[in-house]
């Protein structure tokens, strides 16, 4: 009977610390809601706003690789602790270095931030994009990434974020039904205590959109697990 205490003590305390390291981002859909843990991602963004560098974009793709994350074809968003703060980056597709090569389809965005984060996109001097900043409040890209699958990629991130801090997404799939962007193609990774993993997966609406927001959120009390613990604990002995 003692050691059954002791050791039920012992989990109690270990739910007592965090379940993962790291920022929260809550990513909200119409159907949907999860948290995402951020991790930190040495060398990132230690340039100015905008450049997101190849070089940064190749890092990214290679980190969640080592990790056994696919990002060829598909939108990979994350959240990760930068040289810029905490930051929600977004990796369309996966660029192997060819720059822009191929057009077979067109994925659209509008994004809203706080007007004191910092954007940083890849390719600056050949993408279509415009950030239009209001003198106070939210600031607002809008922008057409190129989807090409032969070697073609893209990326943008908004960076500095803190708690209470919220970003909308508005997704087109501009190439109608062509078919170059995969109808699933929306993947969100976060960090657990084992690394890198995709939390959840999602596509575009038959309408050809893909719409959610993301907010920085505390990490959620230890008490609601220790709850459902005690809870389950007695409904066995029942």
């Amino acid at each position: 009977m003692r050691m059954k205490h002791i050791t039920f003590c012992t989990l109690m305390v270990g739910l007592a610390t965090p379940l993962a390291s790291g920022d929260v981002v809550q990513v909200s859909n119409s159907t949907d809601s999860f948290l995402l843990y951020s991790h930190s991602l040495d060398g990132l963004f230690d340039t100015l706003s905008p450049d997101f560098s190849t070089e940064d974009l190749s890092l990214a793709h290679a980190t969640l690789h080592s990790w056994g994350i696919e990002t060829d074809g598909k939108i990979t968003i994350l959240p990760v602790d930068t040289s810029a703060g905490l930051t929600f980056l977004t990796l369309i597709d996966e660029e192997l270095g060819l720059g822009e090569s191929g057009l077979e389809g067109i994925l659209g965005l509008t994004s809203t931030a706080p007007s004191n984060l910092s954007l940083y996109i890849n390719d600056a001097g050949q993408d279509t994009w415009n950030l239009i900043q209001p003198p106070f409040g939210s600031q607002s890209l809008g922008a057409t990434f190129v989807w090409g699958s032969v070697g073609s990629g893209d990326g943008f991130a908004w960076a500095g974020l803190s708690q209470g801090d919220a970003i909308s997404f508005n997704f087109n799939d501009l190439d109608g039904d062509g078919g170059a962007i995969g109808a699933e193609a929306f993947q969100f990774v976060g960090w657990n205590d084992n690394g890198w993993d995709v939390i959840a997966s999602s596509g575009f609406k038959s309408d050809g959109t893909s719409v959610f927001t993301s907010t920085v959120v505390p990490a959620p009390p230890a008490a609601l697990f220790i709850t459902a613990l005690v809870l389950n604990r007695s409904r066995r002995r029942r």
